[in-house]
């Protein structure tokens, strides 16, 4: 015979299948822990209980006295695994998706800090990209890509909505692999938190260059994060 669960795992359950259903979105407010015991028949211990551990798990974010909400989604990132950001959504079930919010070619003059990461000449060209990340719609990060031209001479515009990388691998057999991570955190200016649409979060910068093939320094990138919707970890046994 099967052992039946606890009430507070089959509240949690319930939520769960709630928030993955779809059937409460990310930002939603919970129902209260009254309603709750009055939906479930259970006491408020076993409700608390249930919210405690969703909590925990980092499905809900509790506020005093504003109430209980779906939390936001979160992707977690692991230093030395050399995925995409598009595989890094995909590995959540979530569609990952970018937004161009500017791209052009600049002299590498134009930029000494970058020209310096990729070790260009004063006169060399350089594709500039801006774009929003998003998972499900939701924006997640703003990215800032440079790749020198002579490397990618072409490059078609229409991709940039999607994923590069992927874009790389099809047309041109290259497949990018970072190096040389640097991180901090800082607060998002007045743009920055329009673009993400976040309040007061605090951003989490992370630069890299990345090698392809036979080129040392194919693409340099500045990525800010909202810290309340991505996490990056570091796996010493992962690096190689």
């Amino acid at each position: 015979m099967k052992k039946k669960l606890p009430n507070y795992l089959l509240i949690e359950q319930d939520i769960i299948n709630q928030i993955q259903s779809g059937t409460l979105m990310p930002g939603d407010q919970i129902l209260t822990e009254s309603q709750l015991c009055g939906i479930y028949k259970v006491s408020r211990m076993t409700v608390n209980k249930a919210l405690a551990s969703l909590a925990n798990k980092g499905f809900i974010n509790r506020t005093p006295g504003k109430g209980t909400f779906v939390s936001e989604p979160k992707v977690t990132k692991i230093i030395g695994k050399n995925t995409s950001f598009t595989n890094d959504i995909r590995s959540i079930n979530k569609t990952p998706g970018a937004i161009l919010l500017d791209y052009r070619v600049i002299r590498a003059s134009s930029d000494i800090y970058v020209s310096k990461k990729l070790t260009l000449n004063s006169d060399e060209l350089i594709h500039s990209i801006s774009r929003i990340r998003t998972s499900d719609g939701i924006r997640i990060a703003l990215s800032n890509t440079f790749i020198p031209c002579k490397y990618l001479p072409a490059l078609d515009v229409n991709i940039l909505e999607g994923s590069i990388y992927e874009y790389l691998d099809k047309e041109f057999n290259l497949h990018p692999v970072s190096f040389d991570y640097s991180f901090s955190s800082v607060l998002p200016n007045k743009q920055q938190k329009e673009l993400l649409q976040i309040d007061s979060c605090a951003l989490l910068k992370v630069c890299h260059c990345s090698s392809a093939e036979n080129i040392p320094f194919f693409e340099y990138t500045e990525t800010y994060y909202a810290g309340n919707r991505y996490t990056y970890k570091f796996h010493p046994e992962t690096i190689s």
